[in-house]
């Protein structure tokens, strides 16, 4: 088995600079070939990398939140990400386990199967999307997939150029990005520096949101603070039933009727996207908005 400093040996120069995102991984080893993972990002990052996963945690939930790029069959489930199936990760020998930095403290056992890259999944101190280059760049060099992280930065670039000069026309009036909770009296509103925030900011479009949140960019509001721009437009993500639910108890509310964006006919639908996903997610969520907002009427309604 390949030692945790071979194969691990550039982590450390991570916080270095820009310089570790095109170090090789060192070792007799080369890149590591198996490889585990335990987060949501991570998983999404491998993929996207075209790396198919010697193992996942909790692969119902990945199918769920993010869903795209999607998990070949056959991938094995390893559990809770939190409490993976230990037995079943060294049965399996992966050479590389990647798993998130905060969970560090509380799974140090999964050192004795294999080396584990711990990898910051947020970061408080840049803004997402820069945050999701840095996660893929160093997965390429854990993974020898250098050339294909570069071309997936490179598309996700064009596809932000292309998705900001198509919605030019509809930066008149900020947006609300939410997620309906299944009561109808509350939702998760996304800014700041996460994902979406991140998104809405290099696409032109101005936040409607500009109150505090968590460093997922994300935070759980009543109805009806969303009254608090009576110029915004409002998009919300369609998360099948549980998005029924939630829209047949709005219908009755009369704080719901009473909101400028539904008086005014401004309430868009989109199809979900994972809020605290990679390169892939902002890139389907850019695209996702350069539809729906053309199609939604003329540009100052």
């Amino acid at each position: 088995m390949p030692t945790r400093r071979a194969l691990l040996g550039g982590i450390g120069l991570a916080l270095a600079g820009p310089a570790w995102a095109r170090a090789q991984v060192s070792g007799p080893a080369g890149p590591a070939r198996r490889v585990a993972c335990l987060d949501l990002l991570l998983t999404e990052t491998l993929l996207t990398l075209g790396v198919t996963p010697a193992a996942v945690g909790n692969i119902p939930l990945y199918d769920r939140l993010v869903a795209e790029p999607a998990l070949p069959d056959g991938v094995p489930d390893l559990g809770p990400l939190q409490e993976p199936n230990l037995e079943l990760l060294q049965y399996l020998r992966p050479d590389l386990i990647l798993a998130p930095s905060w969970a560090e403290v509380g799974q140090a056992d999964l050192e004795r199967i294999a080396p584990v890259a711990w990898l910051p999944t947020f970061s408080t101190r840049k803004p997402a999307l820069d945050h999701a280059r840095d996660l893929l760049l160093r997965a390429a060099a854990l993974t020898g997939r250098d050339a294909e992280a570069k071309a997936w930065s490179d598309r996700a670039d064009a596809a932000l150029a292309e998705a900001r000069q198509m919605l030019s026309p509809w930066t008149d009036r900020p947006v609300y990005v939410v997620r309906f909770n299944e009561d109808g009296r509350h939702a998760a509103i996304f800014g700041g520096n996460g994902m979406i925030g991140d998104v809405l900011a290099r696409l032109g479009l101005r936040n409607a949101w500009t109150g505090r949140t968590n460093v997922w960019g994300t935070v759980s509001i009543g109805i009806e603070q969303l009254a608090g721009n009576a110029e915004a437009r409002l998009i919300h993500f369609n998360r099948g039933a549980e998005t029924e639910r939630a829209l047949h108890q709005l219908a009755a509310s009369p704080l719901w009727a009473a909101l400028p964006a539904v008086r005014r006919g401004r309430v868009i639908e989109m199809p979900v996207v994972y809020p605290n996903g990679g390169l892939a997610s902002a890139t389907r969520f850019a695209q996702q908005l350069a539809r729906v907002l053309p199609a939604h009427g003329t540009a100052n309604g």
